[in-house]
């Protein structure tokens, strides 16, 4: 099956906010203050800026920003466009090309990039964080495939695609964010020394065998037997009559949801603190999207299944602190009660 097509996506009205967890906003304040101290007073395009979390931090530190993206808001300067080789010839160079979790949701990675290098004075850097398909495939995230991802990245696969559009990537880091992701640095080639890490990674990278089929059929094979492990723990610990309720209402939950066969029957609600997400309901499971006070109210249940499990110690004792009494389901990469 084909892609959905971006447009589809994310021309509208958008509910993913970047910066709703305080985890994410210290990891994108310590980005921007990584990126202030190489760089200082450089100019700036994000793309993908959504609500305008890192430009804000980068703004705060001195630096020239940009944000681009068609649904982005926020204090910083944003064109309301879908960026491509096109939007790049109307804008002005700039030093620094940031796209954080923005390459997987990429349409025409082709024209995407070209428009990047196009943008990029001498001696710029574009800097790009996409989550790591061996920390994917490792930890058993298969609830990040969804519609909104076309495609699942490894620094092989980044330089192989980088390559063609005349950028090397000079510097690598794994990092912990969205249950394992990758920050990658890169330029013209020949203009920054390439650093010991980028070695490191493909070394690592060719002993996974991440191009071979039974890699992936093995994966496969866990999936399915994790989806029998998760509905049968909710099966046992709701035997003496306890109730289960989800929390939180990632995307990523939908794939969870849907082929485990989670439903009313199963869960009596999703709890959200994002204001986009509450009154609707879950796509697939038709689980009613409430005010995170309902689960932690005084009719709230027994249990907790953390559907943003990638976050579970930041959001046990978010959910402790607002009065939540019960134990904890987190599914994956191991169905555990906590």
């Amino acid at each position: 099956m084909a892609p959905v097509g971006e447009r589809v996506l994310f021309d509208g009205d958008y509910h993913h906010l970047d910066g709703v967890t305080g985890s994410y906003r210290r990891h994108l304040r310590g980005l921007a203050a990584d990126l202030a101290t190489a760089y200082p007073r450089a100019s700036v395009v994000e793309i993908g800026s959504n609500h305008g979390v890192l430009l804000a931090e980068l703004a705060a530190r001195g630096l020239d920003v940009l944000g681009v993206d068609p649904n982005g808001f926020g204090a910083a300067p944003v064109v309301r466009e879908f960026f491509g080789a096109e939007l790049a010839r109307r804008l002005s160079p700039v030093d620094i090309v940031a796209a954080v979790n923005t390459l997987a949701y990429v349409e025409d990675p082709g024209g995407f990039l070209t428009g990047v290098r196009a943008i990029l004075r001498d001696g710029g850097v574009f800097v790009s964080e996409s989550h790591y398909l061996p920390d994917l495939l490792e930890t058993l995230q298969y609830d990040f495939f969804y519609h909104e991802h076309p495609r699942y990245y490894s620094l092989t696969a980044l330089e192989a695609a980088f390559a063609p559009h005349g950028l090397e990537v000079f510097r690598v880091e794994r990092i912990p964010t969205r249950g394992g992701s990758m920050r990658v640095h890169a330029g013209s080639p020949g203009e920054s020394e390439v650093d010991e890490s980028v070695a490191a990674v493909r070394e690592f990278e060719k002993t996974l065998a991440l191009t071979s089929e039974v890699t992936y059929r093995k994966f496969a094979a866990r999936v399915a037997d994790h989806r029998d492990r998760l509905r049968g723990l909710l099966a046992e610990v709701t035997r003496d009559g306890s109730r289960v309720a989800a929390a939180t209402s990632p995307a990523r939950a939908t794939t969870l949801l849907t082929y485990c066969g989670l439903g009313p029957a199963e869960l009596e609600f999703v709890s959200e603190v994002n204001p986009r997400k509450i009154g609707r309901f879950s796509p697939g499971a038709h689980l009613p999207v409430v005010a995170q006070e309902r689960l932690c109210g005084p009719d709230q249940p027994e249990y907790a299944l953390l559907l943003s499990w990638h976050i579970a110690d930041e959001l046990m004792s978010l959910l402790r602190a607002d009065g939540f009494r019960g134990r904890f389901i987190v599914p994956l990469p191991e169905p555990v009660v906590v």
